[in-house]
């Protein structure tokens, strides 16, 4: 499979990847309390879908200035950090996201709290092999 150039990909981020995420934004911030600050937590948590706490752990990074809305700015760079940047970058984003202690390292007390906030299913799995 051939690599695409960097003009390309470039090319792709402005013409697919950010009018897609910007029409993402349009729609949460119409699910906002307060449209002319931002999304707020709860339709990016609903939007999102993540997990235990990981769903605030990914607003909390994406909000920069830490005032509870993403502005158009932060959820595009989040986004465009989260989907569409290097493995570099990829993997310190994820970094960032499971060091709940936020002492630049994720340590047993961080695992121990992303594994305790994941809801808990017991209901066994309808047959091996499957995604679940």
């Amino acid at each position: 499979m051939e690599k695409l150039s960097s003009k390309d990909e470039d090319s792709i981020q402005q013409n697919v990847y950010i009018p897609y995420f910007k029409e993402i934004f349009d729609d949460l911030v119409n699910r906002s309390n307060d449209k002319a600050k931002g999304i707020n937590k709860l339709s990016f948590l609903d939007y999102c879908q993540l997990p235990g706490i990981l769903g605030e752990r990914l607003f909390r990074l994406f909000d920069q200035n830490k005032d509870s809305y993403l502005s158009k700015r932060e959820f595009l760079y989040g986004m465009l950090n989260f989907y569409c940047s290097n493995l570099d970058k990829k993997v310190n984003t994820i970094f960032k996201l499971y060091d709940f202690d936020c002492d630049s390292r994720v340590s047993k007390a961080d695992i121990i709290t992303l594994i305790s906030s994941l809801p808990f299913n017991s209901s066994p799995v309808a047959s091996e092999g499957k995604f679940t």
